[in-house]
């Protein structure tokens, strides 16, 4: 097992019981450094993992001039993506938007990031999604890194203090866009079907029970995965990443993280299944004509639905996700047990060394 799928979204809370449950962080471009400016928050292990990983996928796109090489009819120009990253009964939930450094450069983004750690993703989308876009609101209105470092301060403490009463619920909580994602695929079935043909052809290794995608040695990442999907129409971008990030932990084997990125006024969001690779973050800008949509490829699909297909759409049509993986029949709940003791051989027992608890930024 590689430290990525040891250590990710998987830190051992109960051996921190003092330690704050929430932590808000920001990295990127800001005109109050000259250059990148200085992580700020950027403190638990998760947290400088996915810096790590989102800022090196970008710095690659940057180097390799993949964005620029595409061209317009491919390419989108700049950032403003939500992002959520899931894994169990952790996640991070954050904002990217365009900006530049004090030069006046401007090819980096400017990037938050909340840790939350048993917060419901109800919670995140009513109350930290909302204090994220005021966040990117005031940091747009400033050159002062003072400023910067003040406004993310105050953030992260007004969160703390509206954390919800009981922690540990699931973060894929019943509401927050389920409803409306199923009462869509029950009407418009097709999209769904080809969604259900990709990841049986392209994602055995993440199956319920499977640990392939995970036992990739160093340096080389566990071999990630990455699928485009239609948003729900007329829907909040937290409402389609939470309904499809639930979905595929129905599909999938719920210790993979699953990272979503949700460009603002799209029609699309991606997912990276399990640890990015540097070029799987090419989607953060390219078009359907670079990067097609799951449920667009016209797949051949039977006329008669297989019988875990019926199951799975007789529950959409109860507004309800799938009980059972159409990849290998396994239960959800099965999923989630045996995702949760896997994940609690491979935990940390111990403090995280760089996790510096009522440290402010």
């Amino acid at each position: 097992m590689n430290d990525f799928a040891k250590k990710f979204l998987n830190e051992d809370w109960r051996a921190m019981p003092d330690a704050p449950r929430f932590y808000l962080c920001g990295f990127g471009k800001h005109p109050g450094w000259n250059d990148h400016l200085d992580d700020i928050g950027v403190i638990t292990d998760s947290l400088i993992k996915a810096k790590a990983l989102i800022y090196d996928g970008i710095v690659h796109q940057v180097e390799s001039a993949a964005w620029e090489k595409g061209g317009p009819e491919k390419m989108a120009r700049g950032f403003d993506h939500v992002i959520h990253w899931r894994r169990m009964n952790e996640s991070l939930t954050g904002l990217m938007w365009s900006s530049s450094d004090g030069k006046g450069r401007s090819l980096y983004p400017m990037i938050t990031l909340a840790h939350c750690v048993g917060q419901p993703f109800g919670w995140q989308a009513e109350e930290v999604l909302p204090a994220l876009e005021e966040v990117g609101q005031k940091c747009r209105a400033t050159t002062s890194s003072v400023s910067v470092v003040a406004i993310l301060n105050a953030a992260q403490e007004s969160l703390r203090a509206r954390l919800p009463a009981q922690l540990g619920a699931p973060l894929a909580s019943p509401g927050v866009g389920e409803k409306d994602w199923a009462a869509w695929f029950t009407r418009e079935p097709t999209g769904l079907r080809r969604v259900l043909h990709h990841l049986r052809t392209n994602f055995a290794a993440c199956a319920p029970g499977n640990a392939a995608w995970s036992e990739a040695k160093q340096p080389a990442p566990a071999q990630s995965r990455c699928l485009r999907l239609p948003v729900i129409p007329g829907a909040r971008p937290a409402d389609s990443l939470n309904a499809w990030l639930s979905f595929l932990s129905t599909q999938l084997n719920v210790a993979v993280p699953l990272l979503g990125l949700c460009p603002a006024g799209r029609e699309w969001l991606d997912v990276i299944v399990g640890e990015p690779a540097d070029a799987d973050f090419v989607v953060l800008r390219t078009l359907p004509a670079a990067t097609p949509l799951v449920s667009d490829i016209p797949y051949q699909l039977n006329d008669t639905l297989p019988a875990d297909e019926a199951g799975l759409f007789a529950s959409l049509a109860r507004g309800e996700m799938p009980a059972a993986s159409c990849l290998n029949g396994l239960a959800v709940v099965a999923n989630r047990q045996d995702a949760a003791k896997w994940l609690a051989k491979s935990r940390l027992s111990f403090f995280s060394r760089l996790l510096r608890s009522g440290t402010p930024f």
